[in-house]
Parts: structure tokens; sequence; C-alpha cells
């Protein structure tokens, strides 16, 4: 809930909704408007509630399902804009068995109860979400009626007509929901990729599985209405494994910079080493450090400096290939490995990534009220190796790029020290190595 001064609710001139970009708010306003049409229009002659049976365990199993992911959302954390669950469940098992206009119903009491208990959703999110709701209900519903008659004419058998017409409603329902909300994702998000947007397999996948069992939900229903209770077990222990992929995400990845651990960023890259080396490939193996972060943090404190982690760690997600692994080493330092790319390729994506982080200003706040801020210019140090003209280890490559590393910092900072070009029998050049190697060393034993 929208919240002012005190905790106390915003009346809904102040909602966020209209502080949005004209484009944002017209398509969210629209949505939300066609959708309440719809609903007008099909109950404004009334409810069918001869299948109230069937609408009242719908109901039970929807509330002690809410109750039951409540507990789990808690837990979960959305990676993006878009975030799947499994309350489409109930509500699409209502639009495959129950009248429209008691299907609508179903739907908006539902959502209001996932309002109510949950209490934390922004008024115009929870309105757009209950609108793409209703459209995906009259999509389902109206695909549901029409195709069994015309299947049924066609020859099919009772059984089979059904089926068929329940997979492609459960289809149809998705389809609306991850049309629209990709839509108000490039609208409210400026700069998302198709993937942002759409999802990919672990979200497509969510949406397969509540598929799934609200067809199944519905086949019981017509049988016995009661039946749908015993779906519940089943609907709550799906709901409690999608934690796991946020439990392995987390597992894996840097909070502070949300990119790969050093521990996963090695197993990862190794295997990529392995299938670069089996089909005689290249791979570059980037050490990056941020220049004098220890005068960040002792200057502006540590949540500042834990924004310059942050930058530093963008620059590296936009700058680095797809098929790059970027990672945090530990401390200010981070590892990048590059498959397909030999010495003179590695050091242009090295020296892209030193220029941008050089060339980005980042503004920061150090009073905690956003009245004072000051500007920082970051600039980093990499050193680079790369498979096999440097090294054909995974361990030889980190401790020649942290090599070049130590050259690069120990020779003015802000500067890209290829490993091809370290003299190693320099007095300057063999300290560093010499100091590079015991801390890597340390890495290692810790």
């Amino acid at each position: 809930m929208e919240t002012g001064a005190g905790g106390r609710p915003r009346e809904p001139w102040r909602w966020a909704i209209w502080s949005l970009p004209t484009r944002s708010m017209a398509y969210l306003l629209a949505v939300d408007l066609t959708a309440i049409v719809a609903l007008v229009a099909v109950v404004r002659d009334g409810i069918d509630v001869g299948s109230w049976a069937v609408a009242v365990a719908l109901t039970v199993c929807g509330i002690v399902g809410t109750e039951g992911a409540r507990r789990v959302e808690r837990r979960r954390q959305s990676s993006g804009a878009l975030h799947k669950d499994l309350q489409p469940v109930w509500t699409l098992a209502a639009a495959i068995l129950l009248p429209l206009s008691l299907a609508l119903v179903f739907a908006v009491v539902q959502s209001v109860w996932w309002r109510i208990r949950t209490n934390r959703c922004t008024p115009h999110r929870w309105f757009f979400s209950t609108a793409v709701t209703v459209l995906g209900v009259v999509t389902a519903s109206t695909l549901m009626s029409r195709l069994v008659p015309v299947l049924q004419e066609a020859g099919w058998a009772d059984a089979n007509a059904s089926g068929l017409a329940m997979v492609l409603a459960a289809a149809s329902y998705f389809a609306i929901d991850i049309l629209l909300c990709a839509i108000a994702i490039f609208v409210l998000v400026p700069g998302s990729t198709p993937r942002d947007a759409f999802g990919g397999p672990a979200e497509w996948s969510v949406d397969m599985v509540a598929g799934g069992l609200a067809c199944v939900v519905a086949t019981a229903s017509t049988v016995v209405p009661w039946l749908a209770l015993l779906a519940i077990p089943a609907t709550l222990t799906a709901q409690r494994s999608l934690l796991l992929r946020q439990l392995e995400v987390e597992v894996h990845t840097d909070r502070k910079t949300e990119l790969a651990s050093f521990p996963w960023w090695r197993e990862q890259t190794e295997t990529l080493l392995g299938r670069v080396a089996a089909a005689d490939g290249r791979l570059a193996v980037l050490f990056i450090d941020i220049d004098d972060f220890r005068k960040v943090n002792a200057n502006y404190g540590h949540l500042v400096g834990d924004r310059a982690l942050r930058a530093v760690a963008e620059a590296m997600q936009r700058l680095t290939r797809r098929d790059g692994l970027a990672g945090r080493f530990g401390g200010e330092e981070f590892v990048v490995a590059v498959p397909d790319v030999d010495m003179d390729r590695a050091y242009e994506v090295a020296e892209r990534i030193r220029a941008e982080v050089a060339n980005t200003p980042l503004e920061v706040c150090v009073n905690g009220e956003g009245s004072d801020t000051v500007t920082l210019r970051l600039t980093v140090s990499v050193g680079l190796a790369t498979y096999p003209e440097t090294a054909h280890s995974l361990d030889h490559l980190l401790e020649l790029a942290d090599r070049a590393l130590r050259v690069a910092k120990a020779t003015g900072k802000n500067r890209t020290v290829r490993a091809d070009t370290v003299n190693l029998g320099g007095s300057l050049a063999t300290g560093v190595a010499l100091r590079g190697a015991e801390r890597w060393e340390r890495a290692l034993q810790s």
C-alpha cells in the first residue's frame, strides 16, 4: 500500500501512477479501463450462480492457496520486473468451469483477498494486475465456451473436445498475461530486453505448471466440486519449489554486486575452459581492481563504497559479451571470463570497461537526505591473460592476469596491462609479481 507521513494510506490523487511518464500512465489506465468495460458488460445482465458449488469449492481453495503462497512470497525476491507465481491455478480453473460472469466475480474476489492479506501492493500495480487477470479470464472463458460446441459438431468426442478446449483456453489466458505484462515492462522500464519483458524458460515453466494444475482442478471438479481441495497440497508444494531457483541464485550470486560469486565463477569458467580447449578455441581472463577504493570508503563511507562496487559491476555486465561471465573476486576486485577472443580482442574488451568506468561520473549522496551530493570519478586497472597464448590452466590464467594487474597498479593505475607484455625479469615487475603470487596463494586457500 502507498503510504504518506505517519504510515497513513495516501489519497488516490497522490498515488505514484500520476507521476509516471505520460505513455506509461496512459497504457496502464487503458488496460484498466478495458477490463472495467469488459467486467461491466458481462455482469450487467446478472450473475449466473447455477454453478455455485464449484464456485464455493474454488473460493475455499483459492483462499487456502493464497494463504500458503503469501508465506512463500514473503521470502521470494523478484529478480526483475517480471514476477511469476501459481495464483492463476484457481482463477484459470474458474474461467474453464464457471459461467463467465461468475468466473469474473471469482477473479476479482481472489485479487481483493490477495490485496487485503498482503497489504504491500502498490495500488496502480494491483489494479493493473487485476485488470490483466480479468482480461485473461474473459479470453479463456469465451474460447472455452465457443470452441467446445464447434469441436463437438466436427465429430470430436465430448471428452476430447473439452480437453483440447481446456488446453487452448489455458494457453490464451497466459498469452494475454505475457503480452500485456511485456508491454507494461517495455513502457515502464526503459532499456528492457525481450528477455526481461517476456521472461524465459524459468518463467514459462511456472506458467505451464499453473496451466496444467488448473486443467487438473477443472477436470476433477466436473466430477465432484470438492475434489478441487485435493489439488491444494500440490499447488502449495509447487509454490514452495519456486524458492529453489532463488536459493540457487543466492548461493551463486554476490549480494552487493549481483555478479557471480567467485567459487561459482571459478566452477563455471573451468567448465567453459574445458569446452574451449576441446574445440581448439580461446579464452580470456580479466582481473579488474578499482583504484584507490579505500579512499572512497574512508572519505564517504561504506554505503557509498557499495554503490561504487555496483557501478563498476554494471559497467562490466553492459560491456561484456552475453557469453562472457563476470564475478566478484573479493573486496574491490573482479574477474571476467570471455570466450572466443584472442589477446588483441580481449584487450579491446578490457579497454572498453576501463574507459566506461573512467568516463562515467557517479553521483552519490553523502548526508543521507539527498540534499548534499558529490561526484565521484572512479577508475579501474585491468590485468589480462589468455588461453592458449599465455597459460593453459585456469589457475595459471588467474595468476598471470593478477600479475599483470599488479603491474598496472604499480605503473600509474587506470590502465590495462597484458600478461604477454609483462617482463618478469625487471625488479619492479618481479616485486609486483611476487606480491601478487603471495596474495593469490592466500585467496586459493580461503
